[in-house]
């Protein structure tokens, strides 16, 4: 089959010729990385006061570096006991950031989508929710602003939300991904198109697709 497999968020970076991988950093920015794509950001959910200021100079810095395709995850998250306002703080400046640097965000939202679409009114870079597992009446707004979603193992036993949710999504706006899970990927493809009854290879083609669109280097 033509095309390339794409793992667009990950904690479990594999070593295989067939899968483009973008392993996701939220730490450790000071420290070299065997992967050739990286996204990293500050996760709310590990954010502190006394070293936000510290870590995100370190993640400016090495943000810069080619390898680096995206800022993030970085978003809001309401169910972390991390304070809101420093939640909203480190976002606005990671979105300032891929604006400097003229790089996509991968976004972590969790019953803030409201909030967090609010905050990207001021960015024109691309842009991707990751981990989407929600009913479509949340997730229309995003879809409605042109913005990317990016779903993982949920699919492989989805509720009734989630299938309207992922069928909603136009294929334009797709990705995929394995987040902390040490699923294979291409077991997410087979059951994407099986949901979505086209072949397996057009979804192959046009997340190719989309990844060009999204990561210009």
């Amino acid at each position: 089959m033509n095309g390339m497999y794409l793992d667009v968020h990950t904690h479990y970076p594999i070593s295989d010729p067939a899968v483009l991988v973008i392993e996701n950093r939220l730490d450790g920015f000071d420290e070299a990385t065997g992967s050739a794509h990286v996204s990293a950001g500050l996760h709310p959910r590990y954010i502190q006061a006394e070293t936000l200021p510290d870590d995100f100079d370190k993640l400016r810095r090495y943000a810069s570096r080619p390898e680096v395709l995206a800022i993030g995850e970085c978003g809001l998250d309401k169910l972390t006991a991390t304070d809101w306002n420093m939640q909203c703080r480190a976002f606005e400046w990671q979105i300032a950031l891929a604006e400097e640097l003229r790089k996509p965000l991968v976004i972590h939202c969790v019953k803030a989508f409201q909030e967090c679409l609010e905050f990207l009114k001021r960015t024109s870079v691309p842009v991707i929710f990751h981990g989407v597992n929600n009913r479509i009446t949340l997730v229309r707004p995003v879809i409605e602003a042109g913005y990317f979603l990016s779903f993982g193992k949920t699919l492989l036993h989805p509720n009734a939300a989630i299938l309207e949710t992922f069928r909603a999504v136009p294929l334009e706006q797709l990705f995929l991904e394995t987040d902390d899970s040490p699923t294979d990927i291409r077991e997410i493809y087979k059951t994407a198109a099986q949901l979505r009854n086209i072949p397996e290879k057009e979804i192959v083609l046009q997340l190719e697709s989309n990844f060009g669109k999204v990561f210009k280097r």
